[in-house]
Parts: C-alpha cells; structure tokens; sequence
C-alpha cells in the first residue's frame, strides 16, 4: 500500500465509530507512521520586526497553516512529531507559546498561541527539510470600514426586500436546507470601489446567485436577500432571516483597505453557535482558493450578531489588491469561491 493512500483510508476510517473499525484505524495509524516524516524541532528567532518559526524535520513535509482568532495552527499531513521534539521560544509581542502533538495518526500538528492579531507566511524549504513561518503584526483597517459601513447602511430607509426563493428541483446532499444568502450592499448602498472601479454589490450579487445556484443544486432551498440592485437595509435582511427560520445564513462581500498590499480571505462570526460553520467554511475557502489566508475573526458586526440562527459573512478577496481585483471580477473565479462555500456548507452539515 503506497503512503498516499494509507492517508487517505485512515481520513475515511476516522469518520466510522465502529469497534473493528476502530480497531483497524489504530493498526493502520501505526504502520502509516512509521515511514513518515517526524517534526524533531521548533525554532523562534525574531529578525528585524518579525518573528520566525524554524520547524525542522526528518525528511520534506508540507505545513498548511489555518489563522483562527487567538491561535495559528499548522498541520502536517503524513508526519509525526518526535517524543523528544525540541521547542526553543524567545519573547515575543505576538507570540504567547508553542506547542506540538499528534492531531490525528498521519498529521502533526503545531499551535502558535497568540497574543495579539497577526499575518503570517509559510515557507516549506524542500530539500532541506524545513519549514519557515513569518509572523507580522496585522495590518487591518477592515474591520473600521465595515463598522462605518454598517453605520450609514442602517440609516438607510431601505425598499421592501425583494427576495428569490430557488427550489431544488433534484435531491443532494443538501435536501431539506433551507439557508438565506446575502448579496452585501445594493442600489444606494455600493459597498467598497474597487482598484479599477468596480463596485462591490456588483461583484457581491454576481458571487450570490452563483452560490443561491450551487446550493439549489445540491439540494437545499435558498433565499437570495436580493436578487437586483435594490437598496437594503440590514434591519431588514436579518428580520427577514429571523422569521424565515433557515438553517444558516450567509452574507458574501468583498474586502477592502487602504493598503494595496493586503490580500486574501477572511471569514467572520459572532455568536457561539455560529462558529462551526465559520470554521467549515474558512477551512474550504483557504484551501480551494489559495489566496493568502487572513484568519477566522470573531467581530460583532451586526448581521452575524442579531441573525438568530448560524451566520456568517465571507471575504474571499481584498477589492483594494491588484491580484484579488483580478480574481473577484473573473466569472471562473466567482465559480471556485461558490464552490468553496458551497465545500464548506456541506462540511458543517456533515457534523450535524
């Protein structure tokens, strides 16, 4: 059995719960591991404003990073971390500690626990066995323009709501969903301009129909809070989604900043039990999208924090970045974020 697929057969086998199976699970995790790349050190140096995490290995592996609120998390898939695994931290502003265990027989894991917001870079050096994390301070004004946003938004009058309903018309794995999904902005209200020109509800409403349709698809019935460019207010959208009752709610925008070097997907959140669908999502959207990862982010912004029902609101890319403008205005790219989500929706409902 080559390597690649023993992975593969202990993901399926760590989904069952039965006892031979189990059993078998712990078998197979064994021999998995024995050829594996083992994680034998973890450096931190800090390097002209930066901190760096040197993480050393036996053989090449590839770390895949996932930002969450107060923790960066790095797995490495077909490795093991060492019993006398070596961890040297220094001080730092940002990082509060280190720690690394075995998340699961063929993926080890680090934690960075943090002490404030962060960016961050992943380097695997191939060939010299070694991966390098670059740890900045965050550069983030998003969050005050979206807060602004919300501010003049809810002053807005606002039209009744105009919504589609779209009925599936053949069963998925999503059947018998009902999930609300929110084109952000729209008539009076253009959310952010992008590089070029571009206004975010146009972008926002072309990325939610794409999505209202990979969801019907899939099984589940979806309302779009607009389906044109009308105005709304965003009183409006979440009565409309309080007393429509759906299972989740999802708010698509794009980002925006002054600074025309941020790039990358956000995902944020406010209520507890909307978490794990932030996380389901977040995770499919850094992975399918390849755009720089800019963290799972627990905010109060007030759709997610008066929605009574699992919401979030989704950032796939900055309108202010040259490279994520590209992306965002590409009809194919729309498709592979209405996948992502779409990725991460059955994710959640998976563990339901």
């Amino acid at each position: 059995m080559r390597k690649t697929n023993c992975l593969n057969w202990l993901k399926l086998l760590s989904k069952r719960t039965s006892l031979v199976l189990g059993i078998w699970y712990l078998a197979l995790g064994t021999w998995c591991l024995a050829d594996q790349a083992v994680i034998t050190q973890i450096e931190a140096k800090h390097d002209r404003g930066f901190d760096y995490l040197d993480i050393f290995s036996s053989a090449d592996t590839k770390g895949k990073g996932l930002l969450l609120e107060d923790k960066l998390v790095i797995d490495f898939e077909g490795a093991k971390i060492s019993a006398k695994i070596k961890i040297t931290e220094r001080r730092s502003t940002r990082i509060k500690n280190i720690r690394a265990y075995q998340y699961q027989p063929g993926i080890a894991r680090v934690v960075i626990d943090l002490k404030k917001g962060i960016d961050y870079d992943l380097v695997s050096v191939f060939g010299r066995a070694k991966t390098v994390v670059e740890i900045s301070n965050r550069i983030d004004e998003a969050e005050k323009i979206i807060a602004a946003w919300e501010h003049q938004n809810l002053a807005l009058a606002g039209n009744p709501l105009k919504t589609k309903k779209l009925v599936p018309t053949a069963s998925g794995s999503l059947k018998g969903k009902t999930i609300v999904v929110d084109p952000g902005h729209g008539g009076k209200d253009p959310g952010a301009t992008s590089i070029t020109g571009i206004e975010e509800k146009v972008l926002t409403l072309q990325t939610a129909q794409k999505l209202a349709q990979e969801l019907t698809d899939l099984g589940a019935t979806v309302y779009l809070t607009r389906n044109d460019d009308t105005t709304s207010n965003l009183k409006q959208i979440v009565d409309f989604t309080n007393q429509t009752r759906p299972d989740i709610f999802i708010s698509v925008h794009y980002n925006y900043t002054t600074n025309k070097e941020v790039e990358g997907t956000e995902t944020y959140y406010y209520t507890n039990q909307s978490r794990p669908l932030a996380l389901a999502i977040h995770k499919a959207m850094t992975t399918e999208l390849a755009r720089r990862d800019r963290g799972l982010r627990k905010v109060m912004f007030y759709a997610v924090h008066h929605t009574q029902v699992p919401a979030i609101l989704v950032e796939p890319l900055y309108l202010s970045s040259y490279n994520d403008e590209r992306l965002a205005k590409s009809a194919d790219f729309q498709e592979k974020i209405t996948k992502a989500i779409a990725e991460g929706v059955k994710n959640y409902f998976r563990t339901r």
